[in-house]
This record gives structure tokens, sequence and C-alpha cells, in this order.
């Protein structure tokens, strides 16, 4: 298990819950596929082209093993912890979509920010959070 989440959140904040939407949304882009639980919550497993929204892309034979450890989640509200430009932020945001149970492998997110715009109309960043 990983010390680190991946996570997207709007870069702006939001007033309206759009977590159905991107649910579809990232259905229909086959990022995120079946409902599963992980860490006791409801998650997802990841979709067959999770692999071509991040970069560098993952080497086939290791994304094989890698893509069924994680699960994606959606929540209607995330609480998390950023760097800010004098010290961490606390920060309560909507629409948060989280990479859980990875080990780092992702060191580029751009792609995934650009389609969660294209979904929502909302402008994303992402980065690593600490456990």
């Amino acid at each position: 298990m990983s010390d680190y989440i991946l996570k997207f959140w709007p870069k702006e904040e939001v007033e309206e819950v759009k977590t159905e939407q991107i649910e579809k949304g990232l259905t229909d882009a086959q990022i995120i596929g079946n409902p599963k639980e992980f860490w006791g919550k409801p998650a997802f497993e990841a979709g067959t082209l999770i692999n071509d929204f991040f970069e560098p892309v993952l080497n086939p034979e290791w994304a094989k093993s890698y893509f069924p450890s994680i699960a994606l989640t959606i929540e209607d509200k995330g609480y998390g912890v950023e760097s800010g430009a004098e010290d961490f932020e606390y920060i309560d945001r909507l629409n948060v979509i989280s990479i859980k149970g990875g080990e780092g492998a992702f060191d580029k997110w751009d792609k995934m920010c650009d389609k969660l715009n294209s979904i929502t109309g909302d402008e994303y960043k992402g980065g690593w959070e600490l456990l």
C-alpha cells in the first residue's frame, strides 16, 4: 500500500456537486471500470484506457499487475492538505477524484486534468497527498 494518494480537484472553488457527471465521463472514457470496494469504501477499478491519460506511459507488462492494485474514487466532498506559499494549507473541496493504492508511478497528469475539464467545465489540477 502506498503512503500517497494522487488527487484531482477543481483549481477554483466550485459550488455544484458533479460526481454523477464525472462518473459517467470517466466511464465513457474508460478511465474507470467496474465498481469495487477499496479500504472499506466504494471505488472503481482502473479502466482499460487509464494509461492513456498519464505520462510517462507505463510499461504494458508492468501495467498488467499495477492497475488491478489501484482504485479510483469520486467524492462529492474531499479534504486534504496542499503545500501553500508559506506552509501547508488544509483544503475542503468538491468533486475530488483520487487514485488510491498506487506507488507513485504517475509523473504527469495534464491529460487527466484536461479530461476532467471537458467533463465538468471546471479547470482541474492534481497532486500527491501524503496519507
